[in-house]
Protein backbone atom coordinates (compact mmCIF):
# COMPACT_ATOMS: atom_id res chain seq x y z
CA UNK A 1 0.00 0.00 0.00
CA UNK A 2 1.38 3.37 -1.01
CA UNK A 3 1.26 6.48 1.13
CA UNK A 4 -0.58 8.40 -1.60
CA UNK A 5 -3.42 5.83 -1.52
CA UNK A 6 -4.47 7.19 1.87
CA UNK A 7 -6.29 10.46 2.43
CA UNK A 8 -4.00 13.23 3.78
CA UNK A 9 -5.85 13.49 7.10
CA UNK A 10 -5.30 9.76 7.75
CA UNK A 11 -1.61 9.60 6.89
CA UNK A 12 -0.63 10.29 10.49
CA UNK A 13 -1.85 6.75 11.22
CA UNK A 14 0.52 5.16 8.71
CA UNK A 15 3.52 3.15 9.84
CA UNK A 16 6.07 1.09 7.98
CA UNK A 17 4.66 -2.39 7.50
CA UNK A 18 6.24 -4.95 9.79
CA UNK A 19 9.11 -6.58 7.91
CA UNK A 20 8.40 -4.63 4.71
CA UNK A 21 10.23 -1.29 4.74
CA UNK A 22 8.87 -0.25 1.34
CA UNK A 23 5.21 -0.59 2.30
CA UNK A 24 2.92 1.34 4.62
CA UNK A 25 0.40 -0.10 7.06
CA UNK A 26 -2.59 1.77 8.50
CA UNK A 27 -3.02 1.66 12.26
CA UNK A 28 -6.78 1.99 12.68
CA UNK A 29 -7.67 5.56 13.68
CA UNK A 30 -9.69 5.89 16.90
CA UNK A 31 -13.21 4.53 16.62
CA UNK A 32 -15.45 7.46 15.71
CA UNK A 33 -17.92 8.59 18.36
CA UNK A 34 -19.56 10.90 15.84
CA UNK A 35 -19.45 11.07 12.08
CA UNK A 36 -18.71 13.95 9.71
CA UNK A 37 -21.66 16.03 8.53
CA UNK A 38 -23.35 14.44 5.54
CA UNK A 39 -22.20 10.91 6.35
CA UNK A 40 -25.64 9.74 7.47
CA UNK A 41 -28.55 9.76 5.04
CA UNK A 42 -31.34 10.41 7.51
CA UNK A 43 -34.03 9.09 5.17
CA UNK A 44 -32.08 5.87 4.65
CA UNK A 45 -31.53 5.52 8.38
CA UNK A 46 -35.23 6.07 9.04
CA UNK A 47 -36.17 3.38 6.51
CA UNK A 48 -33.72 0.94 8.10
CA UNK A 49 -34.96 1.68 11.62
CA UNK A 50 -38.55 1.18 10.48
CA UNK A 51 -37.69 -2.16 8.85
CA UNK A 52 -35.92 -3.33 12.01
CA UNK A 53 -38.94 -2.32 14.09
CA UNK A 54 -41.26 -4.23 11.75
CA UNK A 55 -39.08 -7.33 12.03
CA UNK A 56 -39.04 -7.06 15.82
CA UNK A 57 -42.82 -6.79 16.03
CA UNK A 58 -43.34 -9.59 13.52
CA UNK A 59 -40.97 -12.02 15.25
CA UNK A 60 -42.66 -11.47 18.63
CA UNK A 61 -46.14 -12.08 17.20
CA UNK A 62 -45.66 -15.18 15.07
CA UNK A 63 -45.76 -18.72 16.46
CA UNK A 64 -42.79 -21.08 16.28
CA UNK A 65 -40.29 -18.24 16.63
CA UNK A 66 -37.48 -20.45 17.88
CA UNK A 67 -37.74 -22.85 14.95
CA UNK A 68 -37.99 -20.07 12.36
CA UNK A 69 -35.03 -18.19 13.79
CA UNK A 70 -33.03 -21.44 13.87
CA UNK A 71 -33.40 -21.69 10.11
CA UNK A 72 -32.69 -17.98 9.58
CA UNK A 73 -29.45 -18.39 11.55
CA UNK A 74 -28.35 -21.10 9.14
CA UNK A 75 -29.12 -18.88 6.17
CA UNK A 76 -26.85 -16.30 7.78
CA UNK A 77 -24.05 -18.84 8.22
CA UNK A 78 -24.23 -19.79 4.55
CA UNK A 79 -24.31 -16.15 3.40
CA UNK A 80 -21.41 -15.00 5.57
CA UNK A 81 -19.28 -17.99 4.58
CA UNK A 82 -20.02 -17.56 0.88
CA UNK A 83 -18.59 -14.05 1.01
CA UNK A 84 -15.31 -15.76 1.88
CA UNK A 85 -15.61 -18.20 -1.04
CA UNK A 86 -17.28 -21.32 0.36
CA UNK A 87 -19.57 -23.28 -1.96
CA UNK A 88 -21.93 -25.04 0.46
CA UNK A 89 -25.58 -24.04 0.25
CA UNK A 90 -28.27 -24.12 2.92
CA UNK A 91 -29.62 -27.52 1.91
CA UNK A 92 -26.15 -29.04 2.18
CA UNK A 93 -25.54 -27.48 5.59
CA UNK A 94 -28.85 -28.84 6.88
CA UNK A 95 -28.03 -32.28 5.48
CA UNK A 96 -24.68 -32.28 7.24
CA UNK A 97 -26.30 -31.27 10.54
CA UNK A 98 -28.87 -34.03 10.15
CA UNK A 99 -26.32 -36.79 9.57
CA UNK A 100 -22.85 -35.53 10.53
CA UNK A 101 -21.83 -37.29 7.33
CA UNK A 102 -19.89 -35.15 4.87
CA UNK A 103 -19.79 -37.74 2.10
CA UNK A 104 -21.18 -36.29 -1.12
CA UNK A 105 -21.14 -32.75 0.32
CA UNK A 106 -18.67 -29.92 -0.32
CA UNK A 107 -15.67 -30.16 1.95
CA UNK A 108 -16.27 -26.64 3.24
CA UNK A 109 -19.65 -27.56 4.76
CA UNK A 110 -17.82 -28.01 8.07
CA UNK A 111 -16.61 -24.40 7.86
CA UNK A 112 -20.19 -23.22 7.53
CA UNK A 113 -21.29 -25.44 10.40
CA UNK A 114 -18.62 -23.83 12.60
CA UNK A 115 -20.19 -20.46 11.85
CA UNK A 116 -23.52 -21.78 13.12
CA UNK A 117 -21.80 -22.94 16.29
CA UNK A 118 -20.04 -19.61 16.83
CA UNK A 119 -23.22 -17.63 16.18
CA UNK A 120 -25.24 -19.73 18.61
CA UNK A 121 -22.56 -19.44 21.27
CA UNK A 122 -22.49 -15.67 20.92
CA UNK A 123 -26.28 -15.34 20.96
CA UNK A 124 -26.53 -17.48 24.09
CA UNK A 125 -23.92 -15.39 25.88
CA UNK A 126 -25.58 -12.11 24.92
CA UNK A 127 -29.04 -13.32 25.92
CA UNK A 128 -27.70 -14.49 29.29
CA UNK A 129 -25.47 -11.54 30.12
CA UNK A 130 -26.53 -8.62 27.92
CA UNK A 131 -24.17 -6.27 26.16
CA UNK A 132 -21.47 -6.59 28.80
CA UNK A 133 -20.75 -10.04 27.33
CA UNK A 134 -19.71 -8.39 24.06
CA UNK A 135 -16.04 -8.06 24.91
CA UNK A 136 -12.70 -9.06 23.42
CA UNK A 137 -12.67 -12.41 25.21
CA UNK A 138 -15.95 -13.30 23.51
CA UNK A 139 -14.70 -12.20 20.10
CA UNK A 140 -11.54 -14.27 20.49
CA UNK A 141 -13.63 -17.27 21.52
CA UNK A 142 -15.89 -16.86 18.49
CA UNK A 143 -12.83 -16.77 16.26
CA UNK A 144 -11.49 -19.90 17.96
CA UNK A 145 -14.73 -21.73 17.16
CA UNK A 146 -14.68 -20.56 13.54
CA UNK A 147 -11.09 -21.59 12.96
CA UNK A 148 -11.03 -24.80 15.02
CA UNK A 149 -10.51 -27.07 12.04
CA UNK A 150 -8.17 -24.81 10.07
CA UNK A 151 -4.64 -26.20 10.25
CA UNK A 152 -1.89 -23.68 10.90
CA UNK A 153 -4.30 -20.98 12.06
CA UNK A 154 -3.85 -19.08 15.33
CA UNK A 155 -7.41 -19.77 16.43
CA UNK A 156 -8.61 -17.20 18.94
CA UNK A 157 -5.30 -15.31 18.95
CA UNK A 158 -4.25 -12.10 17.23
CA UNK A 159 -1.98 -12.49 14.24
CA UNK A 160 1.77 -12.30 14.75
CA UNK A 161 2.64 -11.47 11.15
CA UNK A 162 1.95 -8.53 8.89
CA UNK A 163 -1.13 -9.07 6.77
CA UNK A 164 -2.31 -7.37 3.60
CA UNK A 165 -5.36 -7.49 1.36
CA UNK A 166 -5.26 -7.67 -2.40
CA UNK A 167 -4.77 -9.99 -5.34
CA UNK A 168 -1.04 -9.40 -5.62
CA UNK A 169 1.59 -11.39 -3.77
CA UNK A 170 3.50 -8.12 -3.23
CA UNK A 171 2.54 -6.08 -0.18
CA UNK A 172 3.56 -2.94 -2.05
CA UNK A 173 0.67 -3.56 -4.47
CA UNK A 174 -1.91 -4.38 -1.79
CA UNK A 175 -5.22 -2.56 -1.76
CA UNK A 176 -5.07 -2.36 2.04
CA UNK A 177 -2.45 -3.10 4.69
CA UNK A 178 -3.75 -3.21 8.28
CA UNK A 179 -1.78 -2.46 11.42
CA UNK A 180 1.48 -4.22 12.29
CA UNK A 181 0.95 -7.03 14.84
CA UNK A 182 2.34 -5.01 17.76
CA UNK A 183 -0.45 -2.45 17.38
CA UNK A 184 -3.40 -4.83 17.21
CA UNK A 185 -4.07 -5.27 20.93
CA UNK A 186 -4.25 -1.54 21.58
CA UNK A 187 -6.56 -0.98 18.61
CA UNK A 188 -8.88 -3.79 19.74
CA UNK A 189 -9.04 -2.49 23.30
CA UNK A 190 -9.90 0.98 22.04
CA UNK A 191 -12.61 -0.41 19.74
CA UNK A 192 -14.16 -2.48 22.54
CA UNK A 193 -14.31 0.47 24.91
CA UNK A 194 -15.59 2.93 22.31
CA UNK A 195 -18.20 0.96 20.37
CA UNK A 196 -18.76 -2.57 21.68
CA UNK A 197 -19.53 -1.16 25.13
CA UNK A 198 -20.85 2.11 23.71
CA UNK A 199 -22.54 4.58 26.03
CA UNK A 200 -23.15 8.24 25.15
CA UNK A 201 -20.93 10.75 26.92
CA UNK A 202 -22.26 14.02 28.35
CA UNK A 203 -19.96 16.14 26.19
CA UNK A 204 -21.06 14.48 22.94
CA UNK A 205 -23.67 15.98 20.66
CA UNK A 206 -26.28 13.25 20.38
CA UNK A 207 -26.00 9.48 20.72
CA UNK A 208 -25.17 7.07 17.93
CA UNK A 209 -28.18 5.02 16.88
CA UNK A 210 -27.94 1.23 17.03
CA UNK A 211 -27.57 0.77 13.27
CA UNK A 212 -24.81 3.37 13.09
CA UNK A 213 -23.05 1.64 16.00
CA UNK A 214 -23.26 -1.68 14.16
CA UNK A 215 -21.89 -0.13 10.97
CA UNK A 216 -19.01 1.53 12.81
CA UNK A 217 -18.15 -1.61 14.79
CA UNK A 218 -17.92 -3.82 11.71
CA UNK A 219 -15.88 -1.32 9.70
CA UNK A 220 -13.52 -0.67 12.61
CA UNK A 221 -12.99 -4.38 13.17
CA UNK A 222 -12.21 -4.98 9.50
CA UNK A 223 -9.80 -2.02 9.51
CA UNK A 224 -7.89 -3.51 12.47
CA UNK A 225 -7.95 -6.96 10.81
CA UNK A 226 -6.74 -8.62 14.00
CA UNK A 227 -6.49 -12.26 12.90
CA UNK A 228 -4.47 -14.15 10.35
CA UNK A 229 -7.71 -15.38 8.74
CA UNK A 230 -11.42 -15.38 9.52
CA UNK A 231 -11.71 -11.61 10.01
CA UNK A 232 -14.70 -11.18 7.72
CA UNK A 233 -16.76 -13.92 9.32
CA UNK A 234 -15.84 -12.81 12.85
CA UNK A 235 -16.63 -9.20 12.04
CA UNK A 236 -20.01 -10.06 10.57
CA UNK A 237 -20.91 -11.92 13.77
CA UNK A 238 -20.84 -8.57 15.56
CA UNK A 239 -23.94 -7.42 13.67
CA UNK A 240 -26.53 -9.91 15.00
CA UNK A 241 -24.90 -9.92 18.44
CA UNK A 242 -25.11 -6.15 18.78
CA UNK A 243 -28.73 -6.08 17.65
CA UNK A 244 -29.70 -8.78 20.18
CA UNK A 245 -27.78 -6.93 22.90
CA UNK A 246 -29.98 -3.92 22.18
CA UNK A 247 -33.19 -5.94 22.55
CA UNK A 248 -33.90 -6.58 18.85
CA UNK A 249 -33.94 -9.80 16.84
CA UNK A 250 -30.57 -10.77 15.35
CA UNK A 251 -29.77 -8.78 12.23
CA UNK A 252 -28.78 -11.28 9.56
CA UNK A 253 -27.22 -9.15 6.82
CA UNK A 254 -24.74 -11.51 5.19
CA UNK A 255 -27.01 -12.74 2.41
CA UNK A 256 -27.65 -9.17 1.25
CA UNK A 257 -23.98 -8.28 1.65
CA UNK A 258 -23.04 -11.30 -0.46
CA UNK A 259 -25.33 -10.13 -3.25
CA UNK A 260 -23.81 -6.64 -2.98
CA UNK A 261 -20.28 -7.82 -2.28
CA UNK A 262 -18.56 -5.49 -4.76
CA UNK A 263 -20.27 -2.52 -3.10
CA UNK A 264 -19.34 -4.07 0.26
CA UNK A 265 -15.62 -4.20 -0.58
CA UNK A 266 -15.69 -0.73 -2.11
CA UNK A 267 -17.50 0.87 0.82
CA UNK A 268 -15.16 -0.62 3.43
CA UNK A 269 -12.15 0.52 1.41
CA UNK A 270 -13.56 4.06 1.32
CA UNK A 271 -13.76 4.05 5.11
CA UNK A 272 -10.30 2.56 5.55
CA UNK A 273 -8.34 4.64 3.06
CA UNK A 274 -10.33 7.86 2.82
CA UNK A 275 -12.34 8.11 6.04
CA UNK A 276 -15.45 8.39 3.87
CA UNK A 277 -18.33 6.79 5.79
CA UNK A 278 -21.23 7.68 3.48
CA UNK A 279 -21.02 4.71 1.03
CA UNK A 280 -20.67 2.23 3.90
CA UNK A 281 -23.57 3.62 5.91
CA UNK A 282 -25.76 3.82 2.80
CA UNK A 283 -25.02 0.17 2.10
CA UNK A 284 -25.71 -0.91 5.67
CA UNK A 285 -29.06 0.89 5.73
CA UNK A 286 -29.99 -0.65 2.39
CA UNK A 287 -29.12 -4.22 3.37
CA UNK A 288 -30.91 -3.81 6.73
CA UNK A 289 -34.12 -2.95 4.87
CA UNK A 290 -33.68 -5.82 2.43
CA UNK A 291 -32.74 -8.36 5.10
CA UNK A 292 -35.48 -7.42 7.56
CA UNK A 293 -38.15 -7.60 4.89
CA UNK A 294 -36.89 -10.98 3.67
CA UNK A 295 -36.75 -12.37 7.21
CA UNK A 296 -40.26 -11.13 7.96
CA UNK A 297 -41.62 -12.61 4.74
CA UNK A 298 -39.90 -15.96 5.31
CA UNK A 299 -41.16 -16.15 8.89
CA UNK A 300 -44.78 -15.59 7.85
CA UNK A 301 -44.55 -18.01 4.92
CA UNK A 302 -42.97 -20.78 7.00
CA UNK A 303 -45.68 -20.50 9.61
CA UNK A 304 -48.34 -20.63 6.90
CA UNK A 305 -46.75 -23.86 5.64
CA UNK A 306 -46.77 -25.33 9.15
CA UNK A 307 -50.41 -24.32 9.64
CA UNK A 308 -51.36 -26.11 6.43
CA UNK A 309 -49.54 -29.21 7.56
CA UNK A 310 -51.28 -29.03 10.92
CA UNK A 311 -54.65 -29.08 9.17
CA UNK A 312 -53.58 -32.09 7.11
CA UNK A 313 -52.62 -33.94 10.30
CA UNK A 314 -55.57 -32.83 12.44
CA UNK A 315 -56.85 -36.40 12.85
CA UNK A 316 -53.83 -37.30 15.00
CA UNK A 317 -53.68 -36.59 18.74
CA UNK A 318 -52.48 -33.08 19.57
CA UNK A 319 -49.65 -34.40 21.74
CA UNK A 320 -48.50 -37.04 19.26
CA UNK A 321 -45.12 -36.85 17.55
CA UNK A 322 -46.91 -36.62 14.21
CA UNK A 323 -48.81 -33.44 15.19
CA UNK A 324 -45.70 -31.90 16.71
CA UNK A 325 -43.61 -32.44 13.62
CA UNK A 326 -44.80 -29.46 11.49
CA UNK A 327 -43.34 -27.03 14.01
CA UNK A 328 -40.14 -29.05 14.30
CA UNK A 329 -39.66 -29.13 10.53
CA UNK A 330 -39.53 -25.33 10.34
CA UNK A 331 -36.22 -25.48 12.18
CA UNK A 332 -35.09 -28.81 10.69
CA UNK A 333 -36.24 -28.90 7.04
CA UNK A 334 -33.71 -31.67 6.46
CA UNK A 335 -34.27 -34.05 9.35
CA UNK A 336 -33.12 -37.47 10.46
CA UNK A 337 -35.10 -39.88 12.58
CA UNK A 338 -32.51 -39.54 15.33
CA UNK A 339 -32.98 -35.75 15.32
CA UNK A 340 -36.69 -36.35 15.86
CA UNK A 341 -35.92 -38.69 18.76
CA UNK A 342 -33.62 -36.11 20.37
CA UNK A 343 -35.65 -33.00 19.51
CA UNK A 344 -39.11 -34.27 20.48
CA UNK A 345 -37.93 -36.62 23.26
CA UNK A 346 -39.74 -39.60 21.81
CA UNK A 347 -38.77 -43.21 21.23
CA UNK A 348 -37.25 -44.49 17.99
CA UNK A 349 -40.46 -46.33 17.02
CA UNK A 350 -42.55 -43.21 17.69
CA UNK A 351 -40.20 -41.09 15.59
CA UNK A 352 -40.26 -43.58 12.73
CA UNK A 353 -44.05 -43.80 12.87
CA UNK A 354 -44.36 -40.00 12.77
CA UNK A 355 -42.09 -39.77 9.74
CA UNK A 356 -44.05 -42.51 8.00
CA UNK A 357 -47.24 -40.50 8.58
CA UNK A 358 -45.65 -37.34 7.17
CA UNK A 359 -44.29 -39.28 4.22
CA UNK A 360 -47.76 -40.69 3.47
CA UNK A 361 -49.22 -37.16 3.68
CA UNK A 362 -46.69 -35.81 1.19
CA UNK A 363 -45.20 -33.41 3.75
CA UNK A 364 -41.70 -34.90 3.55
CA UNK A 365 -39.71 -36.85 1.00
CA UNK A 366 -37.21 -39.56 1.80
CA UNK A 367 -33.72 -38.25 1.15
CA UNK A 368 -31.54 -41.19 2.17
CA UNK A 369 -30.94 -43.81 4.81
CA UNK A 370 -27.94 -43.17 7.07
CA UNK A 371 -26.41 -46.00 9.05
CA UNK A 372 -25.86 -43.89 12.16
CA UNK A 373 -28.71 -41.40 12.07
CA UNK A 374 -31.43 -43.47 10.41
CA UNK A 375 -33.59 -42.27 7.57
CA UNK A 376 -33.23 -38.64 6.48
CA UNK A 377 -36.11 -36.61 5.05
CA UNK A 378 -36.57 -33.31 3.21
CA UNK A 379 -39.42 -30.95 4.02
CA UNK A 380 -39.60 -29.83 0.42
CA UNK A 381 -42.06 -26.95 0.87
CA UNK A 382 -39.79 -25.28 3.42
CA UNK A 383 -36.68 -25.79 1.31
CA UNK A 384 -38.44 -24.46 -1.78
CA UNK A 385 -39.51 -21.32 0.11
CA UNK A 386 -36.00 -20.73 1.41
CA UNK A 387 -34.56 -21.13 -2.08
CA UNK A 388 -36.99 -18.50 -3.44
CA UNK A 389 -35.77 -15.89 -1.00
Amino acid sequence: MRRQDVAPDRREFLERADGHPNAWALVAPPTPRSLPAGSVDQAGLADANFALGELSQSITRIPNTDMVTRTLARREAVGSSRIEGTKSDLHQLLAYEATRDGRGLPEDVRIVERYVEALQYGLDRIRDEGRRALDLALINHLHAILMRDEHGMQAGAYRTQQAWIGSSARIEDATFVPAPPARIEGCMEEMAASILQYEPRPEEQGALTLLVQIAIAHAQFETIHPYQDGNGRTGRLLMPLMSVAAGFPPLYLSGALFRARQDYYYALARVQLQGDWRPWLDLVFRVVVESCRKSTSIAHDLNAIAQGWGEQLSSYRADSATRRMPRFLLGHPVVSVNQVVEGLHVSQPAANAAMNNLLAAGIVELRTANRKWGRVFNATAVLDRLNRS
